[in-house]
């Protein structure tokens, strides 16, 4: 016996199934013909037809223009319109918040900075609000937060922020009340991972790691092409893994974690032992000073151990390097730390793991944040 309705939900869910298919392969292979599309489909080219209508109509798809032919009339090409809806992405460091409005195609639209003197929580919070306000236009799908330290994304909260130094705080529930919108809450680095794995260095490489060298070392890690965030959200801190037990005390409450050694914490240090600053480190090493140099090629050691661990433990098949350490230094201490992975992982391993320079910088983390709702507006309905 049929049941009613059950005939009008099944059509329904097909349309939606075959108008998510058009969707992504314009997002993925467009422009394409409507010829390319029932192919690439397998759609009938009349219910191909009322598809691409019913979705120019909406505005989500236009026609580009026509594509040269060998013989007959050439065939009219269509696009995704990414102007169609944006998500905002906001990235929370200890100075100021970083915002962006970003297209369906994972490209920045209008970037905004909020600056303050201290990070609590209230501050923040309203740093947020403002820089929400001000790029709050035309359809947004939500608002990503990518925020250092242990997040538990599902409640939507910062459990624990070391360079923050914050303790269970909400910023889930405060954005969505104030702008009825949808917050998704994500550590920082596995933002920017989803960002390269979408869009960057990460793209041919299903299994890779994602590190960031900067305030913090942070790793985001994708298995089979997908992030793996943990039973409970804080898998990937990678900077509090143990160096040496001996060593400074870090900012989580431990000794010897390999961030003392492998951030910008272990440059300040030595600068501070030569009465200067990281800025001027760097330009000392970049002229030639010895000292200056071994400061960098010791980091660049550290880090490599660290790397050592991640691929003996993950196997993966690249580690994408990024974060402001990175971008501004990276050619002073990565080939040091390269040095000591091939010389130090497993053989096999450390032959083949391939080390990579993340492509997004800064914007990356920006993007990563918008990334999980510009995924739920294409994902495709499965029943």
């Amino acid at each position: 016996m049929e049941i009613k309705g059950a005939r009008k939900g099944n059509n329904d869910l097909l349309r939606h199934h075959n108008r998510a298919l058009i969707v992504n392969l314009l997002r993925d292979q467009g422009p394409l013909s409507r010829a390319e599309l029932s192919r690439l489909t397998g759609l009938a080219p009349s219910a191909l037809s009322r598809l691409s209508a019913a979705l120019i109509s909406e505005g989500l798809v236009r026609e580009l223009g026509k594509t040269p032919s060998p013989s007959g009339r050439p065939p009219i090409l269509l696009g995704l319109n990414p102007d169609y809806a944006s998500s905002i992405g906001l990235k929370i460091e200890a100075e100021r918040v970083l915002a962006a409005r970003v297209d369906l195609l994972g490209r920045v639209q209008e970037e905004v900075t909020v600056p303050f003197e201290d990070p609590a929580p209230v501050n923040v919070l309203s740093a947020l609000e403002e820089v929400v306000s001000q790029l709050l236009r035309g359809k947004v799908l939500g608002i990503g937060v990518a925020v250092s330290g242990f997040v538990d994304s599902v409640a939507g909260k910062c459990l624990f922020s070391p360079i923050l130094g914050w303790h269970e705080v909400d910023l889930s529930h405060p954005l969505s009340e104030r702008f009825g919108l949808e917050v998704h809450v994500e550590n920082d680095v596995n933002a920017l991972t989803l960002a390269e794995a979408r869009y960057g260095a990460g793209r041919d490489f299903p299994d890779f790691v994602c590190v960031t060298v900067g305030e913090g070392l942070g790793a985001g890690v994708v298995i089979g092409g997908r992030l793996y965030r943990g039973a409970f959200g804080g898998a990937g801190e990678f900077g509090h893994t143990l160096f040496d037990p001996r060593g400074p005390r870090c900012r989580c409450g431990e000794r010897g974690c390999l961030e003392v050694f492998s951030s910008d914490q272990f440059l300040r240090r030595k600068a501070r032992e030569l009465g200067s600053s990281v800025e001027e480190l760097s330009r000392r090493a970049r002229d030639g000073d010895s000292t200056a140099e071994a400061a960098f090629r010791e980091l660049g050691e550290h880090l490599g151990y660290g790397l050592k661990d991640l691929v003996n433990l993950l196997n993966p098949q690249a580690i994408v390097i990024g974060g402001e350490r990175t971008t501004s230094d990276g050619d002073l201490f990565l080939p040091f730390a390269e040095e000591v992975l091939r010389k130090h992982a497993f053989a096999g391993a450390a032959d083949r793991v391939r080390l990579v320079r993340a492509k997004l910088g800064e914007e990356g983390f920006l993007v990563g944040a918008a990334e999980v709702f510009v995924e739920n507006f294409f994902a495709v309905p499965l029943g």
